[in-house]
């Protein structure tokens, strides 16, 4: 970016920061001099700093210096703050520039997906889907996708017994779901063949955040006549990276 003023002790103080990762929790002051090329002196007094407004801490037997709690507080912040259909949609008219068919952003709410952003492009056929609308997790390619992330005891408790039938390829059986769930979750994406409504096809993408959950999907649906086994693998290819790209801009690091 052009004509940004930069602060050199900001820097220096994001720089620790960023020093430490998940193979290295505990730094010394030895240790975090050198990552940053720096005299022990200045890295002392930036780390002082950071300690006074609880972003480090520092075990008082070994003296090695950790994140501090503080930056728990606001990385919850951040998330409760994301606005993810603001951050999906440039994703989303990409996705539509490649496929001409409806895209759609959903997330998990209880046992239902609700559907929070959507694109039609010029060829795409209409489906009665809006921003808001909602329908059980267990029927859909964008609830496959998130509801093969949970553990199964949650699963039991959100898919019924007896699930109804809504077209005559809606798999009906809980355990039949099931075995589908778990494959779902080794391929990384899903594939309705027209489960959800007659005569459409639907291929989802699980959307990670940063702790690897899976709360929201991406997907394309279109018309069975289109969604030819040719046009499913290339918007496979599509989808999974255009969820893997909406992913990392909310900070999963998979």
């Amino acid at each position: 970016m052009r004509n940004l003023v930069r602060v050199q002790s900001i820097d220096r103080a994001v720089g620790i920061i960023e020093c430490f990762s998940e193979s290295r929790r505990e730094l010394k002051l030895g240790d975090i001099a050198d990552m940053m090329n720096l005299n022990k002196s200045t890295v002392h007094g930036l780390l002082n700093t950071l300690k006074y407004h609880g972003f480090i801490e520092q075990d008082e037997l070994t003296q090695k210096y950790r994140l501090g709690i503080r930056l728990i507080g606001l990385g919850d912040l951040v998330v409760n703050s994301l606005n993810i259909p603001g951050i999906a949609y440039p994703v989303i008219e990409s996705i539509c520039e490649k496929t001409e068919e409806t895209v759609h952003v959903a997330m998990l709410d209880g046992s239902d997906v609700v559907y929070i952003g959507k694109k039609e492009c010029n060829k795409s056929i209409k489906t009665t889907t809006k921003i808001g609308s909602r329908i059980p997790a267990y029927f859909t390619a964008d609830g496959k996708v998130i509801l093969s992330h949970l553990d199964e005891e949650r699963l039991y408790n959100i898919i019924p017994q007896n699930i109804d039938r809504l077209t005559p390829f809606t798999i009906t059986d809980r355990q039949k779901l099931m075995e589908v769930l778990r494959e779902v979750r080794d391929k990384g994406y899903s594939v309705d063949y027209e489960e959800t409504i007659h005569g459409l096809v639907c291929v989802a993408a699980p959307i990670f955040d940063y702790t690897g959950a899976v709360n929201y999907s991406i997907s394309t649906t279109g018309p069975a006549l289109r969604m030819t086994e040719d046009k499913i693998k290339e918007y496979i290819k599509i989808i999974t990276k255009a969820a893997f790209e909406i992913s990392q801009r909310i900070g999963y690091k998979g």
